[in-house]
């Protein structure tokens, strides 16, 4: 009898569905779904995953500690008992493979994986040493970086020793193979692809704006307020950018943004509907400083054919070329400036950037 395939996904920690690993999460474990015959999710109480399986349980996280120390979470070790038993009940002949979502959970995952004979896969969505050494977390994970930075440390070591590490991209895969010597056959890179659903297509996208003044450009930045490298990106805009650039309007938005003018800088708070809005600006810049993996928030920007403006570190995973799909720039300075007032003076070099880099995004970035 042939062995039917079974995956288990395990997603050990709360996901908000308004950020980008909540959005990046939902994509892989769909992409997923059509790998196996069946697929079982464990993830928190309260965590609207939004993915379709076959079955499997929600346990409790307790405020987070849960999350922290899976392999210590009694109701998490109790659900994933029942789940296999499940399995085992309707399968007499089964492949069991073992998904891990996020760092969280490496080492009993690791383990458990061996016990039960199942091969054991580990999504990574960055490379958690650079993120946690570059700061680059939330304003909550702050206070206790120092602990989270030798936590962290350790679950990716068990990680690394996972039957297949998946990577969000070949920059990531060099890390984790200079890093911690992973063999390079290894690591598999599954770039992020966005369903069309999801999107505007090509058609819609309106990337000729001749009508367009200069005092009413459009510029653009988005993210997850709470998270540091966002809110430092978003303070630069206020208080440099906007400052040297007076000609133009500077919006930016995220989950947990305040509401407040100031000037020609405008920060709106959540935007419901992300494509819609971003179809009314003009230009898109990235700032950041630091962070870690591909930052999604420019897939939402090519995907609506947007000029860019980003530092490496922003352009950091994805196939861009300078000058053709993006401009990019080695950090937030007088560069970054000029190349701002650079595109809002040709617009035949803004439609240029946002046309390829709208291509680039259905070549490579669009889930078929």
């Amino acid at each position: 009898m042939k062995a039917q395939k079974v995956a288990i996904i395990i997603s050990p920690f709360r996901i908000s569905p308004k950020s980008g690993a909540g959005e990046y999460t939902r994509r892989v474990l769909t992409s997923i779904k059509n790998s196996y015959e069946t697929l079982y999710l464990l993830h928190p109480k309260g965590s609207p995953l939004n993915i379709h399986c076959d079955g499997g349980y929600e346990f409790s996280v307790f405020g987070g500690v849960g999350s922290l120390l899976l392999g210590l979470n009694l109701d998490y070790l109790l659900k994933l008992s029942k789940l296999m038993k499940l399995i085992k009940k309707n399968n007499k002949s089964v492949q069991i493979k073992i998904l891990l979502n996020g760092v969280l959970g490496t080492i009993s995952t690791y383990f458990i994986s061996k016990i039960i004979g199942a091969k054991s896969i580990y999504i990574a969505h960055n490379v958690e040493k650079e993120r946690y050494f570059t700061e680059s977390v939330t304003y909550k994970e702050r206070p206790v970086l120092p602990l989270l930075k030798l936590i962290a440390f350790l679950l990716e070591f068990f990680a690394t020793k996972f039957d297949q590490i998946v990577a969000i991209s070949h920059e990531d895969k060099k890390k984790f193979v200079r890093l911690y010597k992973v063999p390079p056959e290894k690591v598999v890179v599954v770039p992020p692809r966005i369903s069309r659903e999801y999107y505007f297509a090509q058609d819609k996208i309106k990337l000729n704006k001749k009508d367009k003044k200069v005092g009413n450009f459009l510029i653009v930045f988005h993210g997850m307020y709470n998270y540091i490298p966002n809110r430092e990106g978003m303070e630069l805009i206020r208080k440099y950018i906007s400052k040297n650039i007076k000609y133009a309007q500077f919006v930016v938005f995220g989950s947990s943004a305040p509401n407040f003018i100031e000037g020609n800088f405008k920060s709106i708070g959540f935007v419901d509907d992300l494509y819609e809005f971003l179809l009314s600006c003009d230009i898109a810049i990235v700032p950041l400083r630091r962070g870690a993996g591909v930052k999604l928030k420019m897939l939402d920007y090519m995907a609506v054919g947007l000029p860019i403006v980003t530092t490496k570190k922003g352009a950091e995973g994805l196939d861009l070329v300078n000058g053709k799909h993006a401009i990019i720039v080695e950090d937030v300075n007088e560069k970054f400036i000029k190349a701002i007032e650079y595109l809002i003076e040709n617009p035949k070099m803004r439609r240029k950037l946002g046309y390829n880099a709208g291509k680039l995004f259905e070549k490579k970035y669009v889930k078929v």
